[in-house]
């Protein structure tokens, strides 16, 4: 059992308490549980990539819209993967947390993007992420940044564990579009731990499967 701070935790924060606790599926037995992880680790470089969603792997046809408005910005300084397997799981995570944000952005927990990129306990905390949004009545403006990323390659899945900055991320009422600026904290800094695994029957989608996030991730600044 561990904590799991929502995704726009420090952005939320004015507005509502958004300390998620769930239990991890670690003993699903689904591939893409992180018990399963082994093989080397890789750590990717500090260029950053493109804002496009999926830089370095072109989505296919039936990928759903992962777009954002144009007050929310996602900055992954990630680097390319080079093997093919990895570049694809690595396009997908990126698109599993643009679809989180835009589920909260949509208002939506029914938005398609989030069934599309993620399954399991990760589908669970998409969901939860934008219901805690709904309920406070807030969406999110600014922009987010994801940096140091670690890969762990698996036969049939990748973990991803990266770093984010969420200063510049801010809470903006639905009804009034007030902005609740914070100061830049501990709380600005969280640690994710991201399983991909594939999208059962296709070999050119990956789904995140399990998330953890540690909030006030102070290593990260």
């Amino acid at each position: 059992m561990r904590t799991r701070t929502a995704l726009t935790a420090a952005a939320l924060a004015t507005a509502a308490a958004l300390t998620l606790t769930a239990c991890g599926d670690s003993d699903s037995g689904d591939d893409g549980g992180t018990e399963q992880i082994e093989g080397a680790k890789d750590t990717a470089s500090d260029k950053p990539e493109s804002e496009t969603p999926g830089a370095g792997a072109e989505a296919p046809a039936d990928a759903p819209d992962v777009s954002l408005p144009e007050d929310v910005k996602l900055v992954f300084e990630w680097g390319e993967a080079t093997k093919p397997d990895e570049v694809v799981a690595q396009r997908d995570a990126q698109n599993f947390l643009r679809s989180v944000f835009r589920g909260v952005t949509e208002q939506s927990s029914a938005d398609p993007a989030a069934q599309f990129y993620a399954r399991d306990q990760a589908l669970t905390y998409a969901q939860d992420q934008v219901e805690q949004s709904l309920d406070a009545g807030v969406t999110v403006t600014g922009t987010q940044r994801f940096y140091r990323l670690e890969r762990e390659a698996h036969a049939s899945a990748v973990a991803f564990s990266f770093c984010a900055n969420q200063s510049e991320m801010y809470s903006k009422d639905v009804e009034t579009g007030k902005v609740h600026r914070t100061e830049e904290s501990d709380s600005s800094y969280l640690y994710y731990q991201v399983v991909m695994g594939k999208y059962p029957g296709r070999d050119d989608i990956w789904q995140a499967t399990s998330v953890d996030v540690e909030g006030e991730a102070t290593q990260c600044r």
